[in-house]
């Protein structure tokens, strides 16, 4: 049974997104008077191309290990960070409308202590309850008014937790709060549910020659890292894989 394996600490350069909404099984139909019909289907899939960061020494390893893994028919459990995401400001957080995540504070355990190497916890997102439950496959989800909740745009990426593997991409607002999303739900939602702006996706290639590197002698580096990737739908990775 394949495996899903988790990423080492390689560092995204580029995000290439390969498919859009209905860009399989759909075209058109043109009649001899020139009038153009077109046609789609639903139940497309999410494919990019992610290049990584020229690396070398241990992290070429750990990075080649993972690609090579790929090769072999397991999937990436990927936590997809979008470096277009809203602003904290935006997110709901009390800041000034210009600061970035970056620039907030490190927090400690509840102790008041921090990490063995002296560095608190990065500041994250914060997540948001489901609104109403939405049914597997429907393009519909609804948020609760607290933090970013309301206040999403045409573009803005989300998931869901827990146990909800999946990147969703806002291309309608209908109403506050309510939000057209692509691609359909691959798992029902309920308000016992959160969405967060940091989904995870698990991903596999789309070829057995799609998860590649190079190793160049100048500037000695590992580089051309990469994979073209599709989605793992979230019911076909707990039918499918195990780990």
């Amino acid at each position: 049974m394949p495996r899903l394996i988790s990423p080492p600490c390689a560092t995204i350069a580029s995000v290439e997104w390969l498919n859009g909404p209905n860009s399989r099984n759909s075209g058109s139909n043109t009649s001899v008077d020139g009038t153009e019909q077109t046609f789609d289907a639903y139940g497309d899939v999410v494919a990019v191309r992610i290049d990584f960061d020229p690396v070398r020494d241990r992290r070429a390893r750990r990075e080649r290990g993972m690609l090579l893994a790929l090769q072999g028919g397991n999937a990436l459990r990927l936590t997809y960070l979008d470096r277009d995401m809203p602003l904290p400001a935006e997110a709901g957080v009390d800041v000034p409308a210009s600061t970035r995540w970056r620039d907030l504070p490190r927090l400690n355990w509840s102790n008041g202590l921090p990490w063995s190497n002296g560095k608190g916890w990065k500041t994250s997102a914060p997540v948001v309850e489901v609104a109403a439950s939405s049914t597997f496959d429907t393009g519909i989800v609804s948020l609760a008014n607290t933090f970013w909740g309301h206040s999403l745009g045409m573009g803005d990426h989300l998931g869901f937790f827990p146990f909800h593997f999946g990147i969703y991409t806002v291309t309608e607002v209908l109403d506050n709060g309510r939000y057209r999303v692509w691609p359909r739900l691959r798992k029902a939602l309920t308000t016992s549910d959160y969405a967060t702006l940091h989904p995870v996706v698990v991903v596999r290639p789309a070829g057995k020659q799609d998860a590649t590197w190079r190793r160049a002698r100048h500037p000695g580096l590992m580089t051309d890292a990469g994979i073209t990737c599709v989605e793992v739908p979230d019911y076909y990775v707990r039918d499918y894989y195990e780990g």
